[in-house]
């Protein structure tokens, strides 16, 4: 408890949502801001609502002989932060041996958990995930994996002994009546924070809970730079934790997202690429290649936006939908390549043009994807939603289909704090 309650002392609101709880956590009440606490005990209630949907899942992968490690941020709150509701998450992150994929996936499905199905987008490296679970109506997102590090399909020699090395030293816990392994909190700092900023977010800079994970990972494994160091270089990646350290420094409250210099991002890129054996397209070239049919793309969605957009500012949202759900869906539906194209350039669309009103464009967005979607043959579902901010409710609005986020969207929508209050269609 000591290392949180001298977070934020005498400092303004985050500047982030995320950050609420990590100023709320052990200070006194009476210095607690409004926010503070309703950030603390929203995301004290779903890390609660999560692990409720959670265990008894774990639980059916132990009977089956199916060993699970936790990692990342849930793992972060239920087990080395004081207080689950200290430390804001998102998705959960699992780990599994990949001969246990297809049993674990089929006890999933037969406790009515749902596997996401879609195209994964172009240029992001599959080769360490191994399938994507959610619970219709529930709060889990759970993403299951074979290695810790980002790999591509054709070369996991790297990757594999780096998750190997983890498996090894993880901590056995019971836990709820499950036996789970948890990281060693060097490897948890080595493998999850320093080689993750570098591989998969490309080093472009950290998250605002990155430097307080480190000094209750620090704190909690009584660790020194010289042990992080000696892990780093039984794994291979001296360099890249050195890159890691030389731009995030403990500190015991949430801190100011850090942006790199271009030289330092495209350095540590490299760095964590080599050492880390994932290779991957620069950022920069596969938009580039993408460019002419992402171009061909947009102007094919422009005529359906701008009927969108018409239709709203002649009925209300439930008149609109009803005019943008065809009567009769179509016999087939399109392929799924189509589909994730469609998402892709109405996303785009309005990122790139002036075309949504100012004070937020994801109303006419989802929108314009129900009725693409729906004109395809895909039977998704129109969804809004708010959630609790320092002003007051936010509403977002947002895709669904089978109970779930639509899988195209899940690398660009947050939902986790959104509860939904409108649906369409309806459910009977």
């Amino acid at each position: 408890m000591r290392l949180v309650e001298r977070a934020w002392p005498g400092l303004g609101a985050p500047s982030a949502p995320s950050l609420g709880p990590h100023a709320c956590a052990g200070r006194p009440t009476q210095h607690h801001n409004a926010a503070y606490r309703r950030a603390y005990l929203a995301a004290l209630a779903r890390h609660q609502e999560i692990k409720r949907e959670l265990v008894p899942l774990l639980a059916a992968w132990r009977v089956a002989g199916i060993e699970t490690l936790l990692y990342k941020g849930f793992f972060l709150a239920e087990f080395v932060y004081p207080a689950p509701g200290t430390r804001y998450h998102g998705d959960v992150d699992a780990l599994i041996r990949p001969q246990h994929a297809v049993e674990a996936l089929n006890v999933a499905l037969a406790l009515g958990w749902r596997q996401r199905r879609y195209v994964r987008r172009i240029g992001v490296a599959d080769g360490s995930a191994l399938f994507d679970l959610y619970r219709p109506g529930g709060a889990t997102q759970l993403d299951v994996h074979q290695l810790l590090v980002p790999a591509a399909r054709w070369w996991k020699r790297r990757q594999r002994r780096i998750t190997e090395s983890v498996w090894a030293a993880a901590e056995r816990r019971e836990w709820e009546g499950v036996v789970v392994r948890t990281p060693a909190p060097r490897d948890a700092i080595v493998v999850n924070l320093a080689l993750e900023r570098a591989t998969a977010d490309r080093g472009h800079g950290f998250k605002s809970h990155d430097a307080a994970d480190l000094a209750v990972l620090m704190e909690r494994g009584a660790l020194t730079r010289e042990d992080l160091e000696r892990r780093a270089r039984d794994l291979g990646c001296a360099r890249t934790l050195a890159h890691f350290l030389a731009h995030c420094r403990p500190a015991p409250g949430p801190t100011p997202t850090v942006r790199l210099s271009r030289l330092a991002q495209l350095r540590w890129a490299a760095v964590g690429a080599w050492e880390g054996g994932f290779v991957h397209v620069p950022t920069i070239l596969l938009r580039a290649g993408r460019a002419p049919g992402l171009a061909w793309d947009i102007a094919w969605t422009l005529p359906l936006i701008a009927r969108v957009r018409r239709a709203l500012r002649r009925g209300a949202v439930p008149e609109v939908l009803a005019s943008l759900t065809p009567a009769v869906a179509p016999a087939t539906r399109n392929t799924p390549r189509r589909r994730w194209r469609t998402v892709r350039a109405i996303h785009w669309t309005f990122r790139l043009l002036p075309i949504g009103p100012a004070a937020g464009d994801c109303l006419p967005r989802a929108l314009a994807m129900y009725a693409a979607l729906r004109a395809q043959g895909w039977p998704v579902d129109f969804v809004s939603g708010v959630k609790r901010g320092p002003d007051g409710l936010v509403g977002h609005a947002w895709i669904e289909e089978d109970g779930g986020l639509l899988g195209e969207l899940a690398g660009w929508e947050r939902l986790p704090e959104y509860k939904a209050n409108f649906r369409y269609p309806p459910r009977t």
